[in-house]
């Protein structure tokens, strides 16, 4: 995988955020569920981290997809931190 931009880093960003929000458009009210949403998808990251450092498959495609949903993880995460300071 190539290394990213900031402009594309923020690219993915703003395309999963239109994608969050349009498949959850309310946003929890209470303080505590918002955070919980944002700490799951850090706990999805580091369960993607875990099995590239503990699991890494042989083969480059798989390797490549693997980092993939990596990505993804990350991108989810920004995201739902982002709507959990918009919403404050």
């Amino acid at each position: 995988m190539a290394k990213l931009t900031k402009q594309e880093i923020w690219n993915l960003i703003e395309k999963e955020m239109a994608r969050a929000k349009k498949k959850h458009p309310v946003w929890p009210q209470h303080i505590v569920s918002r955070a919980a949403i944002v700490s799951e998808e850090a706990g999805e990251l580091v369960r993607e981290a875990l099995l590239i450092k503990y699991e890494a498959p042989d083969s480059p495609a798989d390797q490549e997809a693997q980092l993939e949903r990596l990505k993804l993880e990350a991108v989810q995460t920004a995201v739902t931190a982002i709507r959990f300071l918009e919403n404050l």
